[in-house]
Order: structure tokens, then sequence, then C-alpha cells
């Protein structure tokens, strides 16, 4: 009798390691219908990236500011192998200094794009604006230059956190990191969480004087304020594919935002008055590329377009934007196997990519 029932026990325990190996032989296979994994060649590209860091007032009647700093895109080389991404990005000295006036920047990211789970951490200190649209505020009588702020300062520090629930099927990196390759159209549900805290800070109002004041709220006259951010946004990822390597990625997010502010408002006779409330407000973040992918070249444009409202008062909210865009080429290279074979063991560490601009 136990003979028996040592014969079921193995039966029934290699019956079960049996289909969890099929289970898993066919989840690769489906993978690799969908998706080519390219992260064991050294991919190496050049780029061009504008970074989003400005910001705008709108007003309580139909006014708005809209401050930019004096900064351009940065000229870049990206290197990836498997999992680690490094990219050095180079800025021009700031342009038109007597027109915009000069700024002073700190751009830092950190992201990773995996299969499942992704994330990005940034860091941007920016010191020095100017009023984009100076002669729709102030006027043609406004000096030939426009109104500059070099007493502005802002500073955004967060991160982004998804997850692709389709990842059998879709992959995200083929089209922002481009060591996967997206074979055929497919999409997925995704979430994303995402933590953030921006502040704001100028030596008076960011109003300017020559402003009408019933234009403005005593809320929006802000000369400095500490906002933090946590968000939860489902969203929707697809990428389609034509003649095998041209690529077509939207994604889009949308959700709540809980938000709590505390900031100083500058009222007249350079009297000052705290505001420290909570705030429930809808957010709304997206994603898209768009390319050629290849075994050997690659090349595309892709961006991130992320905003944030801060509302002020009954009617005025001020938006900034953590986003940026960027185009790229490069080629895909393979590795001797003397090198390789050292290399593949890096693939069980997650993706990183670290940027610096």
């Amino acid at each position: 009798m136990k003979k028996i029932l040592y014969l079921i026990l193995i039966i029934f325990i290699s019956n079960n390691i049996i289909k969890a190996q099929d289970s898993i032989g066919r989840k690769q296979l489906l993978r690799d219908y969908y998706v080519q994994d390219v992260s064991e060649k050294l991919n190496v590209s050049l780029y061009f990236l504008n970074n989003k860091s400005d910001f705008s007032l709108s007003g309580n009647k139909a006014l708005k500011l809209n401050y930019s700093p004096n900064d351009y895109g940065a000229v870049g080389l990206s290197v990836r192998l498997n999992w680690l991404g490094i990219a050095f990005g180079y800025a021009p000295k700031n342009l038109q200094e007597n027109y915009k006036g000069t700024t002073t920047y700190t751009n830092l990211k950190i992201s990773s794009y995996g299969k499942k789970l992704g994330f990005d951490i940034y860091y941007l200190d920016y010191s020095g604006f100017y009023l984009d649209n100076t002669k729709q505020v102030l006027g043609n009588d406004f000096p030939s230059r426009h109104y500059i702020r070099e007493d502005l300062n802002t500073m955004t520090i967060g991160t982004n956190f998804y997850y692709i629930f389709n990842h059998k099927r879709y992959s995200y990196r083929s089209t922002f990191i481009q060591n996967e390759i997206q074979k055929h159209s497919a999409g997925s549900f995704m979430i994303n969480g995402s933590l953030n805290y921006f502040n704001i800070s100028a030596d008076s109002s960011i109003v300017p004087k020559d402003i009408d004041v019933l234009k403005f709220s005593p809320e929006a006259k802000i000369k400095k304020g500490d906002f933090y951010n946590l968000s939860i946004m489902p969203g929707y990822g697809h990428t389609f594919v034509a003649y095998k390597h041209w690529f077509l990625t939207l994604s889009a997010y949308a959700g709540i935002n809980f938000q709590q502010q505390r900031y100083t408002s500058e009222l007249k006779d350079f009297k000052s008055q705290v505001f420290n409330q909570f705030e429930f407000i809808p957010r709304a973040m997206a994603r898209s590329g768009f390319g050629y992918n290849s075994t050997r070249f690659f090349a595309g444009i892709n961006g991130v377009f992320d905003v944030y409202n801060l509302p002020l008062g009954k009617s005025e909210f001020i938006s900034y934007s953590v986003g940026s865009a960027s185009a790229y080429f490069g080629f895909h290279f393979n590795l001797p196997k003397s090198i390789s074979k050292y290399t593949d063991k890096m693939k069980k560490f997650p993706d990183v990519n670290f940027q610096r601009n």
C-alpha cells in the first residue's frame, strides 16, 4: 500500500513539475513572438534632449504669465549594455543673455524601464527666468527685451513608478531605451504612482509690479512656497508596429493627485500672508515615441509629458512641467564572446539609466 502511495505522490509531483515547465516555456515563447531582446548588444547613440522646466501662472482675468529659463537643449552620448545605461549631455552657454537673462541650473535623472516595473527619479534646480510673453502681458511700451527675474528659483524633486500588466506581449523598453524590439503590435493596461515636491522662491511676488493689481488675487501673488504631491493614475499604452521595424507608441495615465500646499504671498505695502491648505485635484501624464528599431540600427523621437497644477485661491493656478523630449539615432554592436560571457551575468540586475545634463 505504501509503495502505491509513493508511486501516486511521485506521479503527482512529476506532473506538476512538467506543467510548470510547460507553462514557463509557453510564456517565454509568447514573449519571444512579440518582443525581441537585444540587451546583450552594446547600445551606443547620439541624442538631442530638451527638458521642460518652465511654469505659468494663470490669473482670474484670463491673463497668463509664462516663465521660462534661458536654457537650451543638450546634445549627448548614451551608452547601454544589459541593465546599465549612462548618458552625458552638453548644453551650450546661455544665449541672448541681454534679452532673456542668465539661468543657472542642475538637471539630474535616473530612470529604469524594466519588463514589468519601471521608475523615474529626477532633481531639477533652476535659477533665473524670463517672461516669455512679455509683450502680451506688459504691452509694447516695455523695453526691447523680456521681463527678467534673476531672483526667481524653482526646485523639483520627484519620482514616478509604473507597472505593466501585459508585460508578456508589451515592451516599454523598445520605445524608450531600445534594448528590446517590439516585433508585433501590442498594448497593456498600466498603473502609475508618483511623488513630487515643488519649491518656488523669489525676492518679491512673481506677478510684475506693472500689472493691474485687480488681475490677480492676493493668493496668486506668491513669492515662495512648498507643494507636495502624491498621485495614483491608471493608464494604457499601445505600440503599433508597421513593416517589422517602424513603431508608434502612445500611452497615457489619468487619476487623482493629493496635494499639500504651504506658500507665502505678497500683499500691499510689502506685507505677507501665509496660506496652508490641502487640495484634491485630477492629474494626467503621457509618454509617446515614434521611430525605427532593428538589430543593427535604431532612430526616433520620444517624450514624457508631465504637468502639475497648483490651485491658488478660487480660480488661479500655477502649472509646471517636469517632462522632456528627445531625438536619437544609434547602433547595436555585438560583443566578442570573450567579453559577453561576463557581461551576460549583468542581466540579473534591474534596469537603470543615469543621465546628467
